[in-house]
């Protein structure tokens, strides 16, 4: 709890822009009430390394402003209303402002990796940008389309996968593991897993617990995991056709019936099993692991 307590203050002391505007916007979004996993994880795989996690805040920091920034983009690029129930920052104060912010939010997370980091961790995290970057550009690339797991899991392994791996493997380099690359690795199945469950949400979840309605990457012409885990038993040429239209809720309701959300929960329990079979090997993993099935099991 004192972790995440100086977290939060440490996300709004280390913005510090010159610009009234741009705090008004990180604040906006940083008390939206995300659930900060990232840092958290970075953090928690340092303090089961035996590493000193107060001074792997600053990067926790940035592993944060970094995922911020991701946010502020993507409501751009998808023209949304709303982000965690309340209008989206784009929304509230303008498109090309929001696109500015959050390119000063990405350098100020790497302007605190050059104080507080070394040259390897910023290898990381801007290793970590571009394969998100190129995540979300693929998925672009195919919406209205019927894709196949191959694609899918190179979408979400980038766009979330490559900030989770970077947080991992950040906090295994600082703490002087040399595996890091191997905490990396982890990282990106732990983000696998969050996302596959952040889509089987999209298909049940409330908009009040949610902040969003269901079946919203439907309505963006998204097809995530619990399509794809029953496809073969849809017509694929109704259902492109549909995805096209916007026209969403019975393709909703019929994956639903046919159990794509529990078959993606399985497959996202499936991956972190894989990652907590590697951390038990590691005395004080406990508390890790313990986080890890906590993003599989969350119903928001």
């Amino acid at each position: 709890m004192l972790m995440l307590e100086q977290l939060e203050r440490s996300i709004t002391e280390f913005l510090m822009p010159e610009v009234k505007t741009v705090l008004e916007i990180g604040n906006y979004i940083a008390s939206a009430g995300g659930k900060r996993v990232r840092p958290i994880l970075m953090l928690e795989t340092a303090r089961m390394l035996g590493g000193d996690t107060e001074r792997l805040i600053p990067l926790a920091v940035g592993i944060e402003y970094i995922h911020m920034a991701s946010l502020l983009h993507d409501d751009v690029v998808d023209g949304a209303d709303v982000r965690r129930g309340r209008p989206s920052a784009n929304r509230v104060f303008g498109n090309p402002i929001v696109v500015l912010t959050g390119d000063y939010m990405y350098a100020r997370a790497l302007w605190l990796y050059s104080l507080y980091g070394n040259m390897k961790s910023i290898e990381i995290v801007s290793r970590a940008v571009m394969q998100m970057a190129e995540g979300q550009v693929l998925e672009l690339l195919h919406i209205g389309k019927i894709i196949d797991e191959e694609t899918y899991l190179r979408i979400v392994d980038g766009k979330t996968g490559a900030l989770f791996g970077a947080s991992m493997g950040v906090g295994a380099l600082m703490s002087g593991y040399p595996g890091f690359e191997e905490f990396y690795r982890m990282g990106v199945k732990v983000g696998r897993a969050f996302q596959m469950v952040d889509d089987a949400l999209d298909y049940i979840g409330d908009q009040k617990v949610m902040g969003k309605p269901a079946g919203n990457d439907l309505r963006e012409g998204k097809c995530t995991y619990p399509l794809l885990s029953v496809l073969h038993t849809m017509d694929r040429s109704k259902l492109e056709e549909s995805l096209r239209k916007g026209d969403v809720e019975e393709i909703r309701s019929k994956v639903v019936e046919l159990g794509g959300v529990e078959k993606t929960k399985s497959r996202a329990k499936k991956e972190i099993e894989e990652v907590i079979s590697y951390l038990k090997s590691f005395p004080q993993s406990d508390k890790l692991i313990e986080l890890l099935v906590s993003l599989v099991e969350r119903v928001r």
